[in-house]
């Protein structure tokens, strides 16, 4: 696996919805991709890892200062030392000059110098003694090097062991649900426990899903193999197996960041006499332009329509005019707006929404989402459920419902079918 990871594979590997060897492959991939290794990880693990090795690591200001013996530093200066404490008796030179002036004090009456040449002169190999590699410190810019270092092996460390573990179980727990046990008191076992038989067909086994999708039929056995779907990348065939398996859609966290409740006002008429916004609202939409749309207030001589970031601040605006919609200016992908209108009637404003009602938000489609989506479009036929589902997961309702209204005329008589379109249509009206 070469490409770094695409959402649906970083949100299916989170909820642990993968195959075995989807995991396996990414589990390898994030022990050599760090950037893919934040995404998956959560930031409050990564912190409290680099926070345990920095207190591991650093040396605590009450630890005595560390020393070379006199037998040491003459060992050092008469070049009897070998490489391993050479490195170790230096190191610690370079940041004591107490030693350091103990040394150079020896090699003057040993009638000589601590030079370049001395430290790269040949010295008979000798046994590295370990007690030395326990006593050795390092510069505050060496520990923190190694603490980067060691934090970034230990989470690709502890991402591996955690999933690997569990797909392990998983795979236990699957062979010990489909292997045939002995009559408890019968004295011979049963046939499927002597004969060896073949890996059995796909028709051996009940179907748990079966749907038509655009002139292709997708089905989903016992065992949780998908078939009808094999041109499809994993991390969409992994969607797809999910949710059917579950037999219902998960709603996703970009939706409940966009949905804040109504407001209640004591004065039950201080919301009379305005008009709605149309949307988008409540939603996440693919442009980065969105075309913004609201019902005609009777009488209005002009509209005008701002946007604002999450921090309440406008971002930008319309001229006034007379048409009942406005397409914005460029806004940043993957950020949350809000936005309103103030229709101008009889010189005065009347401004929407207005409490009760909550703020109309709306998210930009993330880069990376919007590759995948136009990716996966790009395969012929187009498959409506896996569209409609990666749509539902990205919380792009008015698109996933639409593709989903269609499953659902193919397939009148399905259960599953009609329950995915009015998941998606409930969390619209919510």
């Amino acid at each position: 696996m070469t490409d770094h990871l695409t959402e649906t594979q970083v949100s299916l590997f989170r909820e642990r919805a993968l195959r075995p060897t989807e995991r396996e492959r990414i589990d390898s991939h994030v022990a050599e991709c760090e950037s893919c290794l934040r995404r998956i990880l959560p930031s409050e693990d990564s912190a409290l890892v680099y926070s345990e090795l920095t207190e591991a690591l650093l040396p605590d200001s009450a630890d005595e200062a560390f020393h070379l013996s006199n037998a040491d530093a003459r060992r050092y200066a008469n070049g009897s030392v070998d490489q391993a404490d050479r490195v170790i008796f230096e190191s610690h030179l370079d940041i004591c000059d107490q030693c350091s002036k103990a040394v150079h004090s020896l090699a003057s009456a040993l009638g000589g110098s601590v030079s370049a040449s001395t430290r790269h002169a040949e010295i008979p190999a000798q046994q590295f003694s370990p007690a030395w590699s326990a006593a050795f410190q390092f510069t505050p810019a060496r520990a923190v090097a190694g603490v980067l270092v060691a934090a970034c092996l230990v989470l690709a460390f502890v991402v591996w062991q955690r999933w690997h573990s569990r797909a392990v179980d998983q795979t236990a727990q699957q062979t010990s649900s489909q292997t045939p046990s002995n009559t408890p008191g019968s004295g011979s076992p049963t046939p499927t426990q002597t004969e060896v038989t073949k890996e059995p067909t796909t028709d051996q086994f009940a179907v748990a899903a079966s749907l038509k999708d655009n002139g292709r039929k997708i089905q989903l056995d016992s065992r949780g193999k998908l078939i009808g779907l094999e041109e499809l990348p994993e991390a969409s065939r992994s969607l797809v197996r999910s949710v059917l398996m579950a037999k219902n859609l998960s709603k996703p966290e970009a939706l409940d960041q966009l949905t804040a409740p109504s407001i209640t006002l004591m004065d039950p008429t201080a919301g009379e006499n305005t008009f709605g916004l149309l949307g988008p609202s409540g939603t996440v939409i693919e442009m980065d332009r969105p075309n913004l749309r609201w019902q005609g207030l009777a009488g209005a001589a002009s509209y005008t329509v701002s946007v604002f970031d999450g921090d309440f601040n406008r971002v930008t605006r319309s001229a006034p005019q007379t048409a009942t919609q406005w397409t914005s200016t460029k806004l940043q992908r993957g950020m949350i707006y809000s936005w309103e209108v103030v229709a101008v009637r009889n010189g005065q404003e009347v401004r929407s929404p207005v409490a009760p009602a909550p703020r109309a938000q709306f998210k930009i489609l993330e880069a990376e989402k919007l590759r995948e989506l136009t990716s996966l479009k790009e395969h012929s036929p187009i498959s409506h459920l896996t569209l409609g589902l990666t749509y539902a997961r990205f919380g792009l309702l008015a698109e996933a419902e639409g593709q989903l209204q269609i499953l659902a005329r193919e397939n009148p008589n399905s259960p599953v079918a009609m329950r995915l379109l009015r998941t998606v249509q409930e969390w619209r009206n919510h």
